[in-house]
C-alpha cells in the first residue's frame, strides 16, 4: 500500500493494533499492509502518543484469554492426533491448570465464616436445637479449612 499523509490516523492505528495483538503480524507486515512506516507502527506498539497502550502486553493478555488458550490446546490436540510431535510443554500446562482450578474453586475462610454466621442466625430463629448442632459442625469445618489454607 502506498504511504500517504492522513489527518486522522486513529482508524489505521486501531486496525494495526488488532493486526498485531490478534493476528500476530509483525510491525513490518503491518506497515506494508496499512501504508505507514515501520517507525510509526513501532511508536504505536510502544504506546507513544495519545493512545498509550503497550501492544506486547495486550498481545499477552489476548493469548491468555480462556478462549484463545482453548484454541491453542485444540490445535495442539489436532497436531498430536496427526502424529506430529508436541510443540507445547503439556506437563507444565497441566500443572498451571491444576493451580488455576484450585484458586477458582476455593472460597476463603472469611467468606465461609460470614455465610455460616448468617445461616446460624437464621437457623436459630427456625429451630434453635438444630442450630446448636450446626454451629458445632460449622466451627469444626472452619478450623479444618483454616488449617488447609496455610
Amino acid at each position: 500500500m502506498t504511504k500517504t499523509s492522513r489527518v486522522n490516523n486513529e482508524p489505521i492505528r486501531a486496525l494495526a493494533e488488532r493486526m498485531y495483538v490478534e493476528e500476530g503480524m509483525t510491525a513490518k507486515a503491518i506497515a506494508e499492509t496499512v501504508g505507514v512506516t515501520e517507525q510509526t507502527v513501532g511508536r504505536w506498539k510502544k504506546g507513544v502518543g495519545k493512545m498509550s497502550r503497550d501492544w506486547d502486553q495486550l498481545r499477552k493478555d489476548f493469548l491468555a484469554a480462556p478462549g484463545n488458550v482453548r484454541k491453542i490446546l485444540m490445535d495442539e490436540l489436532t497436531s498430536l492426533s496427526q502424529g506430529d510431535k508436541s510443540k507445547l510443554d503439556l506437563k507444565a500446562i497441566k500443572e498451571c491448570v491444576t493451580i488455576i482450578d484450585s484458586l477458582t474453586d476455593s472460597v476463603s475462610v472469611q467468606v465461609v465464616m460470614t455465610v455460616f454466621k448468617e445461616f446460624d442466625t437464621w437457623m436459630s430463629s427456625q429451630d434453635p436445637e438444630t442450630a446448636v448442632l450446626f454451629l458445632e459442625f460449622h466451627k469444626l469445618f472452619l478450623l479444618h479449612k483454616a488449617q488447609n489454607e496455610q
